[in-house]
């Protein structure tokens, strides 16, 4: 009988691991939405919604993967549907952060970018894993 801690990590340590990575950059998101000033983006249209759809699609594949690692006997929509709940949600508290600091305004239309850049990023994630799935499947 094998020792079960060396053949995989032990849940808790599973549940860090899985979970670091986005909780690393939801304190990062968190961080720069506290800054009172606007931070520079070169003049395109629209490059406020493009920003929060690329920063919340990146939140959601690193908040699909967190879900996949911790509930792995989840099935795949109920965990994608998941992450992108967890991620709007943080989406939703980070701009009403953002209504008490100087400079900053909670706004809908950001949310809506934040909304759209979690379901493009968790889809994206689910794709991924579709593809490996079925890659690894042919090979065997």
């Amino acid at each position: 009988m094998r020792d079960a801690g060396i053949d995989r990590p032990r849940p808790v340590l599973r549940v860090a691991l899985a979970w670091s990575p986005a909780l690393a950059y939801m304190a990062l998101i968190w961080w720069v939405s506290s800054i009172p000033i606007e931070l520079p983006l070169p003049s395109i249209p629209w490059r406020d919604k493009a920003a929060h759809v690329i920063e919340y699609g990146i939140l959601g594949v690193l908040v699909a993967r967190a879900v996949r690692g911790t509930w792995p006997a989840l099935g795949n929509a109920r965990a994608l549907l998941l992450a992108v709940a967890i991620t709007a949600g943080w989406g939703y508290l980070d701009e009403m952060h953002q209504a008490f600091v100087p400079g900053r305004d909670a706004n809908a239309f950001d949310l809506l970018a934040d909304v759209i850049g979690a379901l493009l990023g968790t889809a994206l994630y689910g794709a991924g894993s579709w593809l490996l799935a079925r890659k690894r499947r042919r090979a065997h």
